[in-house]
């Protein structure tokens, strides 16, 4: 740039610049509501949060139990009001805090005071001001999850009606761990992750059986009367595909981070065929068949979004 403000610190990283706007403290995002859980499948519980502010949001959120957590979607509900959504895995109702910074239009402190420092771009609109508790980043780091959420394939369900219960098989139980630090004295840590990749894992089982046993009767293929026997003359077969949605998430473990997955969603769908021979001593009826189908599809069996994403953490005790 020409001319305006630029502050790096030893390494030479920028800390403030004219040219881009920093992170400031708006407030607490409050729960809003509930919009999904269950307990199964690795657990899940997904909340919703609501804050005022005038520009896009940031939210960052606590870990207050041993889980992994992810922002699943940010969207603006009425003007200038947003919603925040967050996922963590797990079965416990304790939710966590959200706190939400964005860049100074946004922003309104916490208490502030009329004096220090504001650096403006060119455009006249604050890219950093001092009075408005800008966020101060602890640590951070460039994670992803590993490409599939399971170390063994499914096996062993039933073909069914999806009979099976499917929710311990398909529980996610794979991650990728980096080492990062969350900044000296960090007494509350707080991250923003965004969960950008995804998964889908499905297995499908196919089987028949009988269902009932008699004579039955046909004509003879040399057109020498009715011909048959003793065998089955009723059987069912089919396919249950069993599958389960899931989004990445982080988990912090004494200075390590953990990217792993979150189930998200999960079902099964099942096509069947209940089919009888023609039967009946000496005279032939016709065969019949009946299908049935019911559950839900599953999305496609693939990974999406296997990209590194940012981790950035700071120290929530500074804006309590």
């Amino acid at each position: 740039m020409a001319h305006g403000f630029l502050a790096i610190n030893g390494n030479n990283q920028v800390l403030v610049s004219s040219e881009t706007r920093n992170l400031h403290f708006v407030g607490k995002a409050l729960l809003n509501r509930s919009i999904r859980s269950f307990d199964g499948y690795g657990g899940l519980r997904h909340w919703a949060y609501q804050i005022a502010c005038n520009v896009t949001p940031v939210p960052f959120f606590t870990m207050p139990v041993d889980a992994y957590y992810a922002v699943a979607a940010v969207r603006q509900v009425a003007a200038g009001v947003w919603e925040i959504e967050i996922i963590r895995s797990g079965t416990s109702e304790l939710a966590p805090e959200v706190y939400v910074f964005s860049d100074p239009r946004g922003a309104t402190g916490n208490g502030g005071t009329n004096y220090g420092m504001l650096v403006m771009r060119d455009d006249g609109t604050p890219s950093f001001d001092s009075r408005l508790a800008p966020l101060s980043v602890t640590g951070g780091a460039m994670v992803a999850p590993p490409s599939d959420p399971l170390s063994s394939t499914p096996s062993g369900l039933s073909w069914e009606y999806c009979s099976s219960d499917a929710s311990q098989q398909f529980a996610p139980n794979r991650y990728n761990e980096f080492q990062v630090s969350a900044g000296n004295g960090n007494a509350k840590p707080i991250f923003y992750y965004p969960s950008l990749a995804q998964a889908e894992r499905e297995v499908g089982f196919y089987g028949n059986r009988c269902i009932e046993k008699g004579f039955y009767s046909q004509p003879c293929a040399d057109g020498g009367g009715i011909c048959g026997g003793y065998s089955c003359i009723r059987r069912l077969k089919g396919t249950s595909t069993y599958w389960a949605f899931y989004r990445s998430g982080i988990r912090f473990v004494g200075g390590y981070l953990r990217c792993g997955w979150i189930t998200c969603e999960a079902s099964c769908h099942y096509s069947m065929n209940d089919s009888s021979r023609g039967w009946v001593i000496g005279v032939y009826v016709p065969p019949t068949s009946a299908s049935a189908s019911g559950g839900q599809w599953p999305y496609s069996n693939e990974t999406l979004n296997l990209q590194n994403t940012a981790v950035i953490i700071g120290n929530g005790a500074r804006y309590d």
